[in-house]
């Protein structure tokens, strides 16, 4: 599958469609490398931004969470120890890769008891209703296809007063416009390119972050979902956003 014009996209990945199987393939194929370029991209800003999402819980006394998209378990594992064992975090995301990965790290930092990393989809979790006090996604919700679908289960499954938080990415002012996005859909391949990972994989997550709504806008969406109390707080010279919401009781 390629995108609409000849040379607008990398074949496979189109940021517009999100055919759930071509992500699947896109972070099965990257899985392996994705932390480490993670860390190299984001000048290792992406660990503090984590820390601050883990932070934003606070609000709520939970005993068990969810990390929808984990990936390799980054945010679950921050989130579980954040919460120093008082409340259990479930993890779950549909790249099967990234998911031995991030059950690996788990086991390896002796988290097993505190945290589980399963495959699912993130617009049909395999959950029951009202089972979580609260429900992150990190860097993973513009790479879903049926946004408003996986917005609502999230809702499902979350307590009634329960908090959603998103980490995901923004626009950043129009100043530095032109740098970022130059980084993000050129350097960032190359450097991909570099380390010997999937190049086309990374000109569509440029693409992806291209195309996802400005921060306002995006709380919009959330809260024609059902979501209540919306806000955002930006990060990275504006280029991230840290956006929460609470299910109504």
């Amino acid at each position: 599958m390629t995108e609409g014009k000849a040379g607008a996209g990398p074949p496979g990945y189109d940021h517009n469609k999100r055919v759930p199987e071509d992500v699947q393939r896109l972070f099965n194929t990257i899985a392996p490398g994705y932390d480490r370029l993670n860390r190299i991209v984001s000048f290792g800003l992406d660990v503090g931004w984590r820390r601050q999402v883990a932070r934003a819980t606070r609000p709520i006394e939970a005993t068990r969470i969810l990390d929808v998209c984990t990936g390799t378990a980054d945010l679950a594992i921050e989130l579980a120890r954040f919460k120093r064992g008082l409340a259990h975090v479930d993890g779950v995301d549909f790249s099967r890769e990234a998911v031995a990965l991030g059950q690996k790290k788990v086991e390896a930092l002796g988290l097993r008891d505190y945290v589980d990393i399963v495959e699912g989809d993130a617009m049909h979790l395999p959950f029951a209703d009202e089972t979580f006090d609260i429900v992150t996604i990190g860097f993973g919700f513009r790479n879903i296809q049926d946004r408003e679908m996986a917005l609502r289960d999230f809702l499902r499954v979350t307590k009634p007063g329960g908090m959603f938080i998103c980490l995901e990415v923004s626009q950043p002012p129009a100043i530095v416009k032109p740098g970022y996005y130059l980084y993000m859909l050129y350097v960032v391949p190359l450097i991909a390119a570099a380390l010997r990972a999937d190049a086309k994989a990374y000109q569509y997550l440029g693409r992806s972050i291209k195309a996802f709504p400005g921060a306002k806008k995006f709380s919009d969406f959330i809260e024609s979902t059902g979501w209540a109390n919306v806000t955002y707080r930006k990060l990275g010279w504006g280029s991230v956003a840290i956006h929460t919401a609470y299910k109504p009781l």
